[in-house]
């Protein structure tokens, strides 16, 4: 990887192109005493503020044909069973004696990112029961002799955004299912146990929910026609040290959290009368993430095939429930991101595993792989290959931690960035320049990564 130097500091650049002092920080939210439901619609937390250059759209920035998409089976994506059908099983064996190997290799050698403290903080692991109905423990109208809340969509969407905000996420924006549409986000067969096939999903017409994975099947009331989705946002310093347990980390815990939340939601929803429909799995499942949180208007679409959002580029993890609950539904946004891959292209440079494609047009081919859902014209690439080197070396993430859009957010470099890339397409190609030369990969190096226990770190990792 190319180390670049400049005597020309970031402020004198800044300076230079005019931008010296520009901002765009938003207030900083501080979490109210809230006495009731109307208050938390009216609280800060429930309000949606973004900067004026992010656009609400029609369409998504990367164009999507909903005919030739399809309702799509978890069990071929890449952490299911896809990587052994890409394998075959003799080389998908190798693939995990090498992570084993290595793993012992690295621990023994005290290899930074790999000491015994490392591979403590990525395998410290606490979840929460997933379940698809939820809990089903907290009281409902019913049992408090209560009618059910009523509100307006945009109240419920108020509602949900301020409870979501409270607990741990960073965006929150919702998308009403339709048949013909969006409802094909929801996945055909659900996740399985390891590589086993998972559950049907059944879209019916009938009042209540049935999670029935013994006989082979979900049924997902036609009535629960609203999709929340939402971010929590990775820790910086676990993400710029990929290829080590700390990057691991920076996803587990995430996964961790969702879980926790979702039943919460769930229960916050059970109590106001409305069903939530979640994650069966202590990973992905039930919908397409990506897919729908484009479609909810948190982000783009990005070379890697994950969301780009306006606030923190490549680093978060998205997440989803379904709810009869009547929401406000949001836009498709376009604040330059996709556009801005076509030019890029520093995650298909730094990728370790050659996996990620530099084409400069996206593509509707998907080289009849069944890993990839058809219906996005988007970048297709050779997952198969990404995936075996995460497991190989226990984890990547590099094109997240070199993505110009996870540096800091709300420094003066990131605000000119973002509001050049979605003003003036123009300047990308200097950008990409600009990027190379002030922060070469954006990755931390061994000696660095060798101090991390000695960082003095903001609580959840960012500030």
């Amino acid at each position: 990887m190319s180390k670049y130097h400049s005597t020309l500091s970031r402020r004198e650049f800044m300076k230079a192109l005019g931008l010296g002092g520009a901002g765009l920080a938003a207030a900083s939210l501080s979490p109210p005493l809230l006495h009731d439901l109307d208050e938390a619609i009216a609280s800060p937390q429930a309000q949606w503020k973004r900067p004026s250059w992010v656009k609400e759209v029609d369409k998504p920035t990367a164009e999507v044909d909903w005919k030739m998409m399809k309702r799509f089976d978890y069990h071929f994506v890449m952490w299911a069973a896809g990587l052994q059908m890409a394998l075959g099983p003799e080389q998908y064996d190798q693939v995990f004696k090498a992570q084993k190997d290595n793993l012992s290799k690295w621990m023994a050698q005290k290899k930074p990112g790999f000491t015994l403290p490392d591979y403590a903080l990525a395998n410290a692991n606490n979840w929460a029961s997933n379940s698809f109905i939820g809990p089903q423990s907290s009281p409902t109208p019913e049992s408090l002799g209560v009618p059910r809340w009523e509100g307006t969509p945009e109240d419920n969407s108020r509602l949900i955004r301020a409870f979501l905000r409270l607990h741990g996420a960073s965006q929150v924006s919702f998308v009403e299912l339709d048949t013909d549409t969006t409802e094909k986000l929801i996945y055909a067969y659900d996740t399985g146990v390891g590589a086993a096939a998972g559950p049907r999903i059944d879209i019916l017409e009938v009042d209540k929910p049935e999670d029935n994975p013994q006989k082979g099947y979900r049924v997902l009331p036609k009535k629960a026609r609203w999709a929340v989705v939402y971010t929590l946002r990775m820790a910086d310093e676990l993400m710029k040290r990929p290829i080590t347990q700390f990057s691991q980390r920076s996803h587990n815990y995430m996964y961790n959290l969702r879980s926790l939340i979702q039943g919460q939601l769930q229960q916050f929803l059970r109590t106001l009368g409305y069903m939530g429909l979640g994650e069966a799995s202590n990973y992905n499942a039930l919908a397409l993430a990506t897919g729908l949180g484009v479609m909810a208007g948190l982000g783009e679409m990005s070379r890697v095939g994950h969301i780009i959002t306006p606030e923190h580029g490549l680093q978060q993890r998205v997440n989803k429930l379904i709810t009869d609950l009547p929401l406000a539904p949001g836009k498709p946004v376009d604040f330059g991101a996709f556009n801005f891959c076509r030019t890029c292209k520093k995650c298909a440079d730094y990728c370790p595993a050659a996996a990620i494609t530099p084409a400069t047009d996206p593509s509707w081919e998907t080289g009849g792989k069944p890993w990839f859902n058809p219906g996005v014209k988007g970048y297709f690439w050779a997952v198969e290959r990404c995936n075996a080197y995460i497991q190989t070396v226990s984890g990547c993430a590099t094109c997240f931690a070199v993505c110009p859009y996870s540096k800091k957010p709300q420094s003066s470099y990131s605000n000119a960035f973002r509001a050049s890339v979605a003003t003036n397409p123009a300047l990308n190609r200097f950008w990409r320049r600009a990027d190379d030369l002030f922060f070469g990969a954006g990755v931390r190096s061994s000696e660095d990564t060798e101090k991390f226990w000695d960082l003095d770190l903001p609580p959840w990792g960012y500030d």
